[in-house]
């Protein structure tokens, strides 16, 4: 029933009421008149303030999305699922400007764009996405940021930000931030790579931080760096804080763009998105291979890591994980035993002082491609992660390390996310897959066929999962569907 329409009929019918009741009273009883129309304009106030609650949103319908997103995968953990009182259940996809058809011929793909990578680094959805308050941000390898309408998928507005967005957009009080860079070298820059100890600098063309107004999209000011802005910055009392690949960590002031501090670690840091546990932001760096930890309120280093036998990029490409108790995890590559292998190996490690709790290797395989380490994930004292090197997906004992259980997959790199006894894997030829979180056997498998999944992580609101893929593609499935 409408609301006003309701307010109407109890008013018509109980004032009228009170008239004839009036009316009929004798002489001798005016006095009343006072004391009735007293009351009646109580009942009339008092009905007023009960329609408007009735009609302004429950705490409950007001909960349907989460408010903030301060940091990739929406919190340490990793895994971004939203149950409080969401009621979320829609299929839609939608894709950016020139984003490959599921029609499209292997023959005319490879005769188009080469490869999967190619494509990727054109128009694909390299990260997760965040959802801030019904609204859906997607950051895409062709220099666009987009809202979206959770409900609908609709466009609600666009952002060029002149230069490739590989990071999840961070939403805090109304504002959304994003990083824009690539993954390039200048060649003055990759000479450098053979001489010990030099400071090379990723990334060419623009390299910026963006503040814009969430709801339209309006830019608020524009923070401009040296090297590459891939990474996902954290956000944290009113600063937002991030590596990037000038050999720095920045803390900014998030309302005015403004430099609080900077602190220089010579490494560069590629796609390790930032995580925080308590007053402590923690990322990953590359040439040298370090773990950092810095206080977020100074930038003060508070401790530092080499991973011994590091592969190529993986520190720098690897984005840590954190526990509510503390346990730190990441994962690297390290080289293998015969030609063209390497091993994934994981690593614990105590965020307050970086002191190595444990390290366990995975396995061995055939060196992956580019992003050479798959994200962690954390639920209840056991991480949940795969691995590009042996296609497996985990279940580990948060505390000891040891491997609860392993389950061949397909080759993937993105943090697997949880809800219930299910923990969902999206692989790189865009198979997901749902295992039994208690023994890792497969429950199902769901594929769209419009791209695979590199480090795009899931995100999962109400009865809805939200996902982009490498060709272009932004899928919201119903669970019921996978």
């Amino acid at each position: 029933m409408n609301a006003n329409i309701f307010k109407d009929e109890l008013d018509t019918d109980l004032s009228g009421k009170i008239i004839k009741a009036v009316k009929s009273l004798p002489r001798t009883q005016m006095k009343l008149k006072i004391n009735l129309s007293f009351l009646r304009m109580s009942f009339m106030f008092a009905l007023l303030f009960a329609v408007l609650a009735f009609m302004m949103p429950s705490k409950s319908f007001a909960n349907t999305y989460p408010a903030n997103w301060t940091m990739y995968a929406m919190n340490s953990d990793h895994n971004p699922v939203y149950e409080n009182g969401s009621n979320l259940d829609v299929y839609w996809t939608v894709g950016v400007p020139g984003a490959i058809s599921a029609k499209m011929s292997k023959r005319a793909f490879k005769e188009r764009y080469f490869n999967p990578t190619t494509v990727r680094d054109i128009m694909g959805i390299p990260i997760g996405v965040s959802v801030v308050r019904g609204v859906v941000y997607v950051p895409s390898d062709n220099d666009y940021l987009y809202a979206l309408n959770a409900k609908t998928g609709k466009l609600i507005w666009k952002f060029n930000a002149l230069n490739q967005l590989m990071g999840t957009p961070v939403v805090a009080h109304g504002i959304v931030y994003i990083g824009a860079g690539n993954s390039v070298f200048a060649y003055s820059h990759a000479i450098k790579f053979a001489e010990p100890h030099s400071h090379v600098i990723r990334g060419v063309d623009v390299s910026a931080y963006y503040a814009l107004n969430a709801k339209t999209g309006k830019l608020i000011w524009e923070y401009h760096t040296k090297g590459e802005d891939m990474p996902t910055p954290v956000y944290y009392h009113n600063k937002l804080i991030f590596g990037n690949g000038d050999g720095h960590i920045y803390g900014l002031n998030a309302r005015t763009g403004k430099l609080l501090w900077k602190i220089y670690i010579r490494s560069f840091v590629s796609m390790s998105s930032a995580t925080r546990y308590k007053n402590i932001v923690l990322t990953n760096g590359t040439h040298p291979n370090y773990f950092y930890a810095v206080n977020a309120n100074t930038g003060k280093l508070i401790w530092k890591v080499k991973p011994a036998h590091c592969f190529s990029s993986s520190s720098g490409d690897g984005s840590p994980a954190v526990s509510k108790s503390g346990i730190v995890v990441n994962q690297i590559e390290i080289p293998g035993l015969t030609a063209g292998t390497s091993r994934s190996e994981e690593i614990a490690l105590n965020a307050r002082n970086g002191h190595i709790i444990w390290k366990k290797i995975l396995g061995s395989g055939t060196v992956p491609p580019r992003n050479k380490d798959a994200v962690p994930m954390i639920h209840k004292g056991i991480i949940y992660t795969g691995s590009p090197v042996t296609k497996k997906g985990y279940a580990i004992n948060l505390k000891t390390g040891k491997i609860l259980w392993s389950k061949k997959l397909i080759r993937m790199k993105a943090a697997p996310v949880l809800l219930g006894y299910k923990v969902y894997f999206p692989t790189g030829n865009g198979t997901i897959f749902v295992l039994n979180k208690n023994n890792g056997h497969i429950i199902s498998k769901y594929n769209a066929h419009n791209g695979g999944y590199g480090p795009q992580d899931a995100v999962i609101i109400g009865k809805t999962m939200i996902i982009g893929t490498n060709f272009g593609w932004v899928n919201a499935i119903p669970l019921s569907a996978l």
